[in-house]
């Protein structure tokens, strides 16, 4: 493997600073220098201060016909970077823009004009005139192997030329790790009057592509790739706001990333041992969403929507996994034999060690989640077919599935008279903070997603999603005990004890489950009812509150009252089911279901 170095503006780094820099990079991070013989750094300065120079662009060797599945494998593997970097700390992913467009254009103009050391004007020449791109490009494909595996690394101007080669490789050369740093290829002005640069990135050519920015670095911004550039993925460091290339490849992080190809045998391995160890309740809840998963996966019919969940459910496997080998290497100890198995890549069976109470809170739970959550896919009734599925995987009937279905459906009809259960798009995560599964009873929180290091790996292990962020199954199991429903929903709501709990999700899922239990036979919680209406109570203390000075259209004041109706509905569907407690079903007699409705809002108002 080689890696590919293309220098920025100036004097193209004759001396090698950026190489020094990724060696001290290295060293922080316990690994050795690079190997010279590795390198290689072709310098093309002369091409944009010599006149006169110039050459045809060289052919596009990179001509995709339908490059879905290649992108979807390159987002997986741009996954695994964000998990390697989740592990080291002063990495933030790039989310949004520090400083807004019509801010940013001026600043950016004034640094061309202003700092000579940082003239983009190189960059404008590169971009506008292709004769001299021509001849750049040829110059660089001069030096470069005709076959293999290279590490593109692009600073500054270097950047701009290194994403405009990409579609100019020998067909036989393949981007391991595409890093780019300090990149003004955002910079409006560089597009100016000139054609973008790579219209359709070369997915199945390049494995990855890392943007690395420190907000304070005026060539770049502070403004990431993405927007311009699909396959960009943007991490922010800080490196005392320098624009030098040594700097950049000086952090540890993105040495890490060098690392990771160069030194493979530092790979984590789990470690094994002659003693059985157990699965917990929350690894063995974390196997059952699995299995779930692929459940709906199976009941898909549409071919291209299964591929496309299966990727998704692939990224999603990808992150448990490594959060079990980081926890397994900073513990240092023996792991379950079942999540040996899930890192070598086989999908153990599910331990059977739930009761059938229990079982039918962690169906309720899954038939609602979107287990590959940030990605949405209308998948239609495929996780309620999985219910049935999975009820015979865990040593049970098929109908016990099909009574969850039914018990959702029903809850769902007394919420909305048009019915339709929203499968798999319920529950997601809580912002910065989800709930995560502790076994049939309880809840525990997960660390937050911002945490830094390997936190935001080892703080939950249910807590996954792309990059390591916390997403998708978020209340399996904990909302099986009785009273985890209002505990659940102060956790998601982050509300303090004398307030009330607007979000009714978690309760939606408590009446669930309680009646998929009384259509059983089994055991059901009366006492559910009482803190229906206990935070119904306080919801309308709070509105009448509210209503006093707020706007009738305020939106806090809709989010109360659309809770209210909520829970409202849900009472009057306990009492015409026989899950109310006695006392009040005998209160109530033999009236109406309206009438009962009626009854119990003017109560409440007058409480």
């Amino acid at each position: 493997m080689k890696i590919v170095f293309l220098h920025g503006i100036g004097d193209g780094d004759p001396k090698s600073r950026w190489l020094d820099g990724l060696d001290r990079g290295l060293e922080q991070a316990g690994f050795g220098a690079v190997n010279r013989d590795m390198v290689i750094a072709p310098h093309y300065s002369s091409f944009l201060t010599t006149n006169g120079i110039g050459a045809k662009l060289p052919p596009v060797t990179y001509k995709p016909r339908d490059d879905s599945a290649s992108r979807r494998g390159f987002v997986r593997r741009q996954a695994r970077v964000q998990r390697i970097l989740g592990l080291e700390g002063g990495v933030r992913t790039f989310g949004f823009h520090r400083v807004p467009g019509q801010v940013l254009a001026p600043l950016q103009q004034a640094a061309i004009g202003s700092l000579s050391l940082l003239d983009l004007q190189q960059v404008r020449k590169y971009v506008r005139e292709e004769p001299v791109r021509g001849a750049i490009l040829r110059h660089i494909l001069d030096h470069l192997p005709t076959s293999g595996e290279i590490i593109l690394i692009g600073h500054s101007l270097g950047s701009v030329i290194a994403i405009d080669l990409l579609d100019h490789l020998p067909e036989n050369v393949h981007v391991r790790r595409f890093i780019t740093i300090g990149s003004p290829a955002n910079v409006q002005a560089v597009h100016d009057s000139s054609e973008r640069l790579l219209k359709k990135f070369p997915y199945g050519r390049v494995d990855d592509w890392s943007n690395f920015l420190d907000v304070g670095d005026v060539v770049t911004g502070g403004r990431g790739l993405a927007t311009t550039f699909p396959g960009a993925q943007d991490f922010v460091i800080d490196n005392g706001a320098s624009h030098a290339s040594g700097a950049y490849l000086g952090h540890r992080a993105l040495a890490m990333l060098v690392a990771d190809l160069l030194y493979p045998s530092k790979e984590i391995a789990i470690r094994t041992s002659d003693i059985a160890v157990r699965l917990n309740d929350n690894e063995a809840s974390v196997l059952l969403m699995l299995h779930y998963a692929h459940a709906v996966h199976r009941n898909l019919k549409d071919k291209a929507l299964a591929e496309r969940y299966r990727h998704a459910l692939d990224i999603v496997q990808d992150n448990i996994v490594a959060q079990i080998e980081q926890a397994a290497s900073v513990s240092g100890q023996p792991v379950a034999v079942e999540l040996q198995q899930l890192s070598n890549g086989q999908l153990p069976m599910i331990p059977h060690r739930w009761e059938i109470h229990e079982v039918v809170g962690e169906l309720v739970v899954l038939a609602l989640t979107n287990i590959i959550d940030p990605y949405e896919l209308e998948i239609g009734n495929a996780p309620r077919d999985a219910l049935a599925d999975i009820a015979v995987e865990l040593g049970f009937v098929r109908q016990l599935g099909k009574t969850v279905s039914t018990a959702l459906e029903d809850v769902q009809k007394c919420l909305d008279s048009r019915g339709g259960v929203p499968w798999g798009r319920v529950i997601t995560a809580a912002v910065g903070l989800a709930l995560v599964a502790a076994g049939p009873v309880g809840l525990m929180l997960a660390a937050p997603a911002a945490a830094a290091g390997g936190a935001a790996i080892v703080g939950g292990l249910a807590a996954f999603g792309p990059g390591g962020m916390i997403g998708g199954l978020g209340m399996l199991g904990g909302l099986a005990g009785a009273g985890a429903a209002v505990a659940a929903g102060a956790a998601v709501g982050g509300s303090a004890p004398d307030q009330p709990i607007t979000d009714s999700t978690t309760l939606i899922l408590r009446v669930s489950t309680e009646h998929a239990r009384k259509m059983l036979g089994l055991p059901h919680d009366e006492a559910l009812w009482y803190q229906l209406a206990d935070v119904e109570t306080k919801l309308s203390a709070r509105i009448n509150r509210l209503t006093a000075f707020s706007d009738p259209k305020s939106g806090q004041l809709a989010q109360l009252q659309a809770a209210k109706s909520t829970i409202t509905k849900l009472m009057a569907f306990m009492l015409d089911r026989g899950l109310a407690p006695r006392a009040i079903e005998a209160a109530t007699g033999e009236k109406p279901l309206a009438d009962i409705e009626k009854e119990l809002v003017d109560f409440i108002a007058l409480t």
